[in-house]
């Protein structure tokens, strides 16, 4: 996979006045493949971290590098996903589409429980570090650079000991490139991280609202023709979580 990476900041010596942009190519190859961009902005102190992405709408024309990427009004264009942590409160909060619903959805700071390999491969003469995890029911691959102390990547993913380069689940259905690096400004006290505004739900609501929606079934049957059945979502399950914790240690109990 190709990466034209640009740090435009010496990102070694960690800014304490400037937040950080990082940027992302985030590669789905789910039923319907897409491409986008991902943004990943990190306080100065890094104890806050907002990620979201947008849609590359034309790759043919699509301009890998620009400088004047404005974080903060991307993120207020539309009604964006983002993940925002937010490390003194020991919080993640999720905002979600649920059956064209958005919602936000709290947690704890999920733990990875990465596994660090001595495995190593080289990108643009960077030094870079294999690392594994098993995550909501997918086995995901990371490769890290320690001699850049941010721990934050796309999506949900934190905690490795270096800024992420690539990750991708094991079976190359969710992919993301690292493409650049720059300082920026953000307001995280902004609007559209106002929490307080918004309803809030936890990881298991959620969970049981996306999976185990029974009145949504009952919806869906009334539009679909005479005889057609709906298959139990407990066993058929898509998106980047497919299987939780608390379901995990339901089926280790039994056993």
């Amino acid at each position: 996979m190709k990466f034209v990476i640009l740090f435009l900041f010496p990102i070694i010596a960690f800014s304490q006045e400037k937040d950080v942009l990082i940027t992302y190519k985030a590669i789905y190859n789910t039923e319907l493949p897409t491409v986008k961009n991902g943004y990943l902005v990190i306080s100065a102190n890094q104890k806050e971290t907002v990620y979201y992405t947008e849609i590359i709408k034309n790759r043919d024309n699509e301009v890998e590098n620009d400088e004047n990427i404005d974080a903060t009004v991307k993120l207020n264009s539309g009604k964006n996903q983002y993940n925002y942590y937010d490390y003194n409160k020991d919080t993640l909060i999720t905002r979600n589409d649920v059956f064209k619903q958005s919602k936000l959805v709290k947690e704890k700071i999920p733990n990875f429980n990465w596994v660090l390999s001595k495995e190593q491969k080289s990108i643009n003469e960077t030094i870079l570090y294999k690392a594994t995890c098993y995550f909501r029911g997918r086995n995901y691959i990371a490769w890290y650079s320690p001699t850049i102390a941010i721990k934050s990547g796309p999506w949900k993913f934190q905690g490795l000991p270096g800024l992420i380069y690539e990750i991708y689940d094991e079976t190359r259905r969710y992919n993301w490139l690292l493409q650049e690096v720059k300082s920026t400004n953000y307001d995280f006290n902004s609007i559209y991280l106002d929490l307080k505004s918004q309803e809030v739900i936890t990881i298991q609501e959620y969970a049981d609202l996306k999976f185990n929606n029974n009145d949504w079934d009952k919806k869906l049957l009334t539009k679909l023709p005479r005889g057609a059945k709906i298959v139990n979502q407990k066993n058929f399950r898509t998106g980047f979580e497919i299987k939780f914790e608390w379901e995990e240690e339901e089926v280790t109990k039994k056993d």
